[in-house]
């Protein structure tokens, strides 16, 4: 993990007081896969007992896909120093409700994830759905579906 802490010291002091330090993280973008890697189909009855169902179901494959490549503890590093956790790389700033054990636990992120979707609905949190990443494993999503 590339973190890199800076402190800057800021002087602030009143009378009898000490300065306060500032702490500005400066965090590099990095990507981990790690954990167990699942096969599109461990996804698709992964996202199944999540919840999801229909065209929903199709994109939530896709997205993890697209997301992790189906790696169950895959980590992406925000340059904002937020982490990207698990299969649907649910952000831990934007999702702060979700711990990392949910996160990185399957059946419960695939619940998450379908909580923050809106019941598989609205994908709009999802980078890889925002910039069209995800389309090109809506094939394979719907061929896992098949197989489930």
């Amino acid at each position: 993990m590339a973190v890199t802490l800076s402190l800057s010291t800021a002087s602030f002091a009143a009378a009898g007081t000490r300065p306060a330090t500032v702490a500005t993280l400066d965090c590099t973008q990095q990507s981990i896969l790690d954990g167990t890697h699942f096969s599109d189909v461990d996804i698709a009855r992964t996202a199944r007992s999540g919840g999801f169902s229909g065209y929903g179901w199709q994109v939530s494959i896709a997205v993890a896909l697209a997301e992790s490549s189906g790696w169950t503890r895959a980590v992406l590093i925000n340059t904002d120093c937020s982490r990207d956790r698990g299969l649907w790389q649910i952000n831990s700033r934007w999702h702060g409700e979700v711990s990392d054990a949910t996160a990185f636990d399957p059946v419960p992120a695939a619940r998450a994830s379908y909580t923050i979707s809106s019941g598989g609905g609205n994908w709009s949190p999802w980078v890889t759905y925002n910039n069209g990443a995800y389309q090109q494993y809506m094939a394979r999503a719907q061929a896992a579906i098949n197989a489930a």
